[in-house]
């Protein structure tokens, strides 16, 4: 049984020597993985790798003795027909960095799409089945460079939108069946995302469970943004949207989640929090490290 305490970094100015510092910074927390946002980095360069920000991200990462995921490009999106090939092009540079720099996952969103084409049952059956195809070519092609695509759920980021919820996620691996195609449960999301949808949150996290070897952890209020705010502080004001907050800034409740549930053996808890709230990431990590612990 592998259990990491892991952390997202930041791409400071889209130079990826300013990781060096924050790694030094979290690791001291006790964080045993790095996730690295290969979508703010210039590693990948209209669809193919550039070899020259590569270098600097091995010569940054592999010396570390750490372990490390990779967030793809948030843009990726499956559902998207009109772009599809070049959304598959770019998760498999995605993949190809992740091996690059000995990667166990990579996440990756799952499709998103607008209200009207979820109504139509048809269209969103053929949205979801070529999806279907795209993950079991993908995985395959992940399978040859030794690595783990976790598609993330997402949320529907606006009432125009929506978003498959975790259960549907975890129905799809399902479907394709192949051990290098798993979950990256993104908690708020799936708070938010069952709030809105008027699901029991619990259960959706229930139904992905078994398949989330990696884990995104970052507290909100299970609120969709419905309206813009003036400032983005006031967006925690109201506690409205995907905040990334503290552990215990919001009103998630961890502890049933870990209790209620059996995760995989091999499990990330992956911390996403904002460089404002810096004080409070040492607290956070120690949040993660005790509910690792409820496993």
């Amino acid at each position: 049984m592998v259990k990491k305490a892991g952390f997202t970094i930041q791409c400071e100015k889209e130079n990826i020597l300013s990781f060096n510092s924050q790694i030094e910074r979290v690791r001291s927390f006790g964080v045993t993985s790095i996730e690295v946002p290969v979508c703010s980095t210039n590693v990948i360069v209209g669809q193919k790798i550039n070899q020259n920000e590569l270098r600097l991200l091995k010569q940054s990462l592999l010396s570390q003795e750490l372990d490390y995921s990779v967030h793809g490009e948030l843009s990726a999106n499956l559902f998207d027909t009109d772009h599809l090939e070049m959304h598959k092009e770019i998760i498999k540079r995605d993949i190809e960095v992740s091996a690059e720099i000995n990667a166990s996952h990579l996440v990756t969103h799952f499709g998103i799409c607008k209200i009207e084409d979820f109504e139509n049952k048809d269209v969103y059956q053929s949205l979801m089945s070529q999806q279907q195809d795209a993950y079991s070519e993908l995985a395959e092609y992940a399978e040859k460079h030794n690595v783990v695509i976790a598609t993330e759920n997402i949320f529907c980021v606006t009432p125009k939108h929506y978003a498959p919820t975790p259960s549907e996620v975890s129905n799809q691996i399902s479907k394709i069946d192949h051990k290098n195609l798993r979950a990256c449960l993104d908690i708020s999301h799936a708070y938010i995302n069952s709030n809105w949808l008027n699901l029991d949150f619990f259960s959706e996290i229930n139904a992905i469970a078994p398949y989330a070897e990696h884990v995104h952890i970052h507290d909100s209020f299970g609120k969709l943004k419905t309206f813009q705010p003036y400032y983005s502080t006031e967006e925690v004001s109201y506690g409205l949207g995907d905040l990334h907050l503290p552990l215990g800034w919001g009103d998630i409740n961890f502890d049933k989640i870990f209790t209620d549930n059996s995760f995989p053996d091999h499990l990330n808890l992956n911390l996403e929090l904002k460089p404002q709230h810096a004080s409070y990431h040492e607290g956070s990590v120690q949040k993660v490290l005790e509910l690792l612990n409820l496993q």
